[in-house]
Formats: structure tokens, sequence, C-alpha cells
């Protein structure tokens, strides 16, 4: 067994290391069309083994759509139904199936790493309004929010997910030599929800399907997220590891049809490129420049200093233990504009987004005309609901995006049973992960708006044409983030812009971005920590215990 394990982790990390030497994956580490067909073929032969018509769709670790079948007789549509109010955010919405397919695999692929392997039911785990769900008087989950990035609609997403990122069963990464390539995602009960309670190891067969078609592509069981421990809480990973092998029928002979074409892994949208000693890659589409306020100088000082305090800070949630920390890490203007991302090598893809998202909303709600932006753009509620409270949205506090998101929850104190909710969330009656509030509201329109407004606009980046905005609000146009790893930027005391960072545990997002706006930092007395709301002090950042390696 030692012996085994041995040849596992020698394999592991030789496939580890040619993607840190070349920068990007190989081409053996990319998946091919015979891969997709392969991964298709395998899961849709267990569908038809298990008398179930579904719709499967594979993705690359970009979110790039490689292929979608559909088997003949799946349902083409599928509802949208968690815990809310029906009618309410996206509740009871029906959305295509194919949709939901294709979101879930590029869930697996965009949150996976050669440190970290994660499903849409891990996904599911870390975003509900409790940490574990369903213990009561815990926090909302670390990653509460991120369901709302990777959008179809964002200006910085590769490929965005139809629906964004998904917490309904049935997404599962995708392995080549131990390197994360992508991500297979599996629609057929005409229901798109989130895992409410991970304590029932309920069956689901569209996570048999995808298990079944990842087979050959499975993650290294040592990164699975049922081995990851977040503040000691084990994460989930699937309930079906292990399904029985069926004879995979030729992928000519499928009983459907390819409903999106069947392609290779596109070339990397990243170039590979070291930044104050640190490796790792930056965006194509999105050079380093200055900003109306940032020298070009300053935005490489805050992106080198981030990724310096990146590679000195033990990870969070990556395996090998005593890792540091692989982060994306990106830099805005005062309208939102990205001056600068760099992203560690082997960090997860989804931090892509979530970092812009990150930067830009602590930069936004530093702004002296946040409550006056968010008002034009319909959301005075919210702005009311918060001036209430004490908070006027009007410069005169430097939030962190810790800050936002502890505003933004449906229990204020977060977390806490029997409280009302913060001033930016939806009441708790009519709260789901598929109705938050803000975040959703602010972008609602561009996912719901028949037909789907932005329902093309991974396609279009693909000709160099921009994605309409998710927001009507151009400082966040990618939409909102509400959890842990950004800060605005000030000289003196005037805003400059944002940093965000994503990847890894968002105590260490606060910290590495601590780490790359040292010499930006908001005055002391005007941060977010010396604010109470209904007699309690929000906060500004939080850092890990022993965070340095």
């Amino acid at each position: 067994m030692k012996n085994n394990n041995l040849v596992k982790t020698v394999r592991f990390f030789a496939g580890f290391m040619t993607m840190l030497i070349l920068g990007i994956p190989a081409a053996s580490q990319s998946l091919t069309v015979s891969d997709v067909q392969t991964v298709i073929a395998q899961a849709v032969s267990k569908a038809a083994s298990l008398n179930r018509n579904v719709t499967v769709s594979v993705t690359d670790n970009e979110g790039n759509l490689l292929g979608t079948f559909t088997m003949t007789g799946a349902p083409s549509m599928t509802r949208i139904r968690s815990v809310g109010r029906a009618g309410q955010g996206l509740e009871d919405l029906l959305v295509p199936s194919a949709a939901a397919s294709h979101s879930k695999a590029g869930t697996a692929g965009l949150l996976s790493s050669g440190g970290n392997a994660f499903t849409t039911r891990t996904a599911s785990f870390i975003v509900q309004e409790h940490f574990p769900p369903t213990i009561d008087n815990r926090p909302g989950g670390p990653l509460y929010g991120v369901q709302f990035s990777s959008l179809p609609c964002s200006d910085v997403a590769i490929a965005g997910m139809p629906l964004g990122l998904s917490g309904d069963p049935g997404g599962i990464p995708l392995y080549k030599s131990g390197v994360a390539v992508g991500g297979i995602g599996v629609e057929g009960d005409g229901l798109y929800t989130i895992d409410r309670n991970p304590y029932d190891n309920d069956y689901s067969f569209e996570e048999e399907i995808a298990v079944s078609g990842s087979r050959g592509f499975e993650s290294p069981v040592d990164i699975r997220g049922d081995n990851i421990l977040v503040e000691g809480i084990r994460l989930t990973f699937a309930n079906i590891t292990n399904p029985s092998v069926v004879a995979t029928i030729p992928f000519g002979s499928l009983p459907g049809a390819v409903t999106a074409p069947v392609t290779s892994a596109p070339a990397s949208d990243y170039v590979p490129g070291v930044l104050n000693g640190v490796s790792g890659q930056y965006s194509s589409r999105f050079p380093t420049v200055a900003g109306s306020l940032l020298s070009l100088a300053e935005v490489n000082q805050i992106l080198g200093l981030a990724a310096d305090t990146a590679n000195r800070t033990r990870a969070g949630i990556r395996w090998p233990l005593g890792s540091n920390a692989r982060v994306s890490i990106a830099v805005v203007d005062v309208n939102g504009a990205v001056l600068g991302i760099f992203q560690q090598l082997d960090a997860p893809k989804f931090g892509l987004d979530v970092s812009v998202q990150k930067a830009r909303s602590s930069m936004f709600f530093a702004r002296s005309d946040a409550g006056a932006k968010l008002t034009a753009a319909g959301m005075g509620s919210y702005v009311t609901r918060a001036a209430a409270d004490g908070l006027p949205l009007n410069g005169t506090t430097a939030f962190s995006d810790r800050a936002v998101g502890y505003i933004h929850r449906p229990l204020f104190p977060d977390g806490l049973n029997g409280t009302s909710a913060g001033p930016l969330s939806t009441q708790l009656a009519d709260w789901s992960p598929f109705n938050v509030g803000l975040q959703l509201d602010l972008i609602l329109p561009a996912l719901t708006n028949p037909p789907m407004v932005c329902g093309t606009a991974a396609r279009t980046k693909r000709r160099g044409l921009p994605p309409c905005p998710c927001s009507t609000i151009p400082e966040v146009r990618n939409g909102l983030q509400i959890f842990a790893g950004g800060i605005p930027l000030y000289r003196g005391s005037t805003l400059v812009g944002g940093i965000g960072i994503s990847g890894d545990g968002i105590e260490q997002d606060d910290l590495i971005a601590a780490g790359g706006a040292q010499n930006f930092a908001p005055p002391e007395a005007i941060r977010s920590d010396n604010v109470f709301v209904r007699g309690t002090r929000l906060p500004f950042l939080k850092f890990p215990p022993r965070p340095y390696l």
C-alpha cells in the first residue's frame, strides 16, 4: 500500500511540475476532442444503463465549453428552486438544461487546481447562510456569494457560465496526470438546486453519471474536497465516488445528439510571467497599465507586493499541507478599469473574475457617490436601509469586501439565528442562494431578460467583441462580490482604486490584499472596523493564525 501511494505521489508531482515549468498546461494535459468524446460517451453510457435521459457538458479549466450532448428524451428545461419563495430572485425560473449542465461543468473546472479538487457539491457546502450548513449560529459560508461570478455578462471572465457558479450536484472536475484540465456537468432531473443538507448522504443520479464520465480523468484522491479542512471542518466532494462500470457505447452511436460542438481546449488566455521574483501568469486581455490616479510603477508595486505575500503565506485550501497560497491578484482604478491582473501558477481559475469583483466592490463602496449610483440603478431601497443603520454610503467609510459581505448576510450579526437581515441582504423569509439581495438584484436583468441578454457573451469574446455589462453601474460592471479579500486603495485621504485577491482561504485572501495595499492602505480613522451597526462592530480584515510558512 505504501509503495502504491508513493507511486501515485510521484506521478502527481511529475504532472504538476510539468505545468510549473511551462507556465501553462502542456498539450498532453489539455482536453482533446477524443478526450471530450470519451468523457461524454462514458457519462451517456452510464445514463442509459440507469434509464435516465440527461444533458452532458464538458468544459476546460478556464470555463470554455468543449461540447454538450443531449440524450433523446432528456428534459429541455430545468427549474431553479431552493428554499426561497417562488418568483423571488431566480427562484422558480425555468432555464435550459444545457445552461445548467454547462454551469456545473464549468464550476468544477474553475474551482479546481493541482492542489484542490472541488465539485458542485463542494460549492454548495460553502455558499449557504451557515458554515457548515444546517449548524445554527455559525457564520455564512466562506464563499457566500461566489455563485454570482464568472457570469456570461462579465468583461473579465474568460468564458462565463450561463447560470454562474453552480451548487447543484452533478459537476465533477477532470484531471490528466494530476493536472486540472476541466469539468463535466450533468443535468437531467428537471431541478437546479443546491445540497441544503450535506449530512444526509443523498443520492443524485446526475452525480453518479458525472463521476462515471470522469473515469480515467479522476482527480488525485489526496486533493479532493473531502480531504481538505477549513476551520477544522471537512469539505464535501461527492456522495458517489466509485460507481459500477458499464460498457461504453461508441460516441457515434450514442442515443441523442451533439447540441454544442465538440472541440479541443483552445489556447490558454494566460501568458507566463514573473513578478517580483514570483512565477505566475498574466491575462492576455488585461495588460498592466497606469490608472488615472495610480502610475504603472505603483500598479506593479501593488501586484508585486501581493504576489510576494502570497508566496510566503500558508495555503488554506491546498494539498499538501505546507504549500503556499496560490491566488489571482487584481488592481482596479476608481472607475473600475482593470489596471493589472497577476495569477500565481496553479491558482484556481475562478479567481480571475472574483478578484476583479472584489477589487471593484471594495473600491465602489468607498466612493462618495456609491449610494447615489445605487439609487440611480434602481437599488434605492438598499441605500435607504443602509442609511437607517448609520451607513450613508457616501465615501465616509472605507469598506473592505469583508465588511461589504458582513452587511449583506440574511442574519446580522453574521450567522446568528433569530436576527434580522443586514441592510444589503434579502430578509431571511425570502432568502435563498438564488435570492441573496443587492448582489443578485443588480445583475438580475442581465441574467433573466428573454432572450438572455448576455447569452452569447462568451462567444463574442472569441471574436474580440465586448460582452454586455452585468450591471448598469460601470464601476462594478461584472457584478459585486460579497466575501473577503478586497481593500480600497488610498493615497493619503484620496481613494485611488482597489485590490482584490481570490483563490485560497478568505483569511489568506485578506492577508495577501493587505500585503499588496501596504503603501496605499485606507486611513485608519475611516476603516469599516470603526463603525458599529445595531451595536455590532463591522470587520475590516481578518488574518489566519500562523499565516506564514
